[in-house]
């Protein structure tokens, strides 16, 4: 339940953000990273201690494949995370309407941007937050308390400066919704793949780097 609704407000107010931009043009990109990593933030704070706030089907399998996350959890997890950016998905379509492309992670084609290099992309910013999220949040000697903090400012910085240019998803589910209601998922394969082998990378950084005691 906690991934759940974790990933319906993140997908609510992430995508959210870039719809009511398209309405208003209050938001911006600034407001959109503000809204992205404030969300994630929050959500950390309030369900990490239940499920690890995961709220991103990357991050569950990264966290598996180092030991985080017991196998026999991951299907449910995943499953609770693409289900709540489904219902965020259509939640935002039937309360705000159809625009900004339902808030879609997209390479920004307008200005030249290839799948290639979105891809490239998604995949680095992926790759630094697991970095971020392993080294504050899943090392023992960490400054725990303050993961939240530190994992939210990346997801915000990540999202203010990539998201006008290549998507800046970092998260499957977050992608996952906002494409079910925008009806095209061709450039979906970038939020998916991207994400899913950025931080898988970044979690076999994080063990070379951060050396637990064992």
């Amino acid at each position: 339940m906690c991934e759940f609704v974790g990933t319906f407000a993140l997908v609510f107010f992430a995508a959210g953000a870039v719809m009511i931009d398209d309405i208003t043009g209050a938001v911006g990109p600034i407001g959109a990273g503000i809204a992205s990593g404030s969300i994630i933030m929050i959500v950390v704070y309030t369900f990490g201690n239940v499920s690890g706030a995961h709220v991103n089907p990357a991050l569950s399998i990264a966290a598996v494949v180092i030991g985080k996350l017991q196998k026999r959890l991951l299907t449910g997890y995943i499953v609770a995370q693409m289900f709540g950016s489904a219902v965020a998905g259509l939640f935002l379509f039937w309360v705000i309407g159809d625009y900004g492309k339902m808030g879609v992670n997209i390479p920004n084609v307008s200005i030249g941007v290839t799948a290639s290099s979105a891809f490239i992309i998604e995949l680095f910013l992926s790759f630094l937050l697991m970095w971020v999220i392993c080294g504050t949040g899943f090392h023992k000697s960490a400054f725990n308390k303050f993961a939240g903090l530190a994992i939210g400012a990346t997801v915000g910085i990540e999202v203010f400066l990539m998201g006008p240019y290549a998507g800046a998803a970092m998260n499957p589910a977050r992608a996952f919704g906002p494409y079910l209601t925008y009806g095209d998922f061709s450039y979906y394969w970038i939020y998916l793949v991207g994400p899913i082998a950025g931080m898988v990378l970044g979690a076999y950084l994080y063990l070379f780097t951060h050396v637990e005691e064992q």
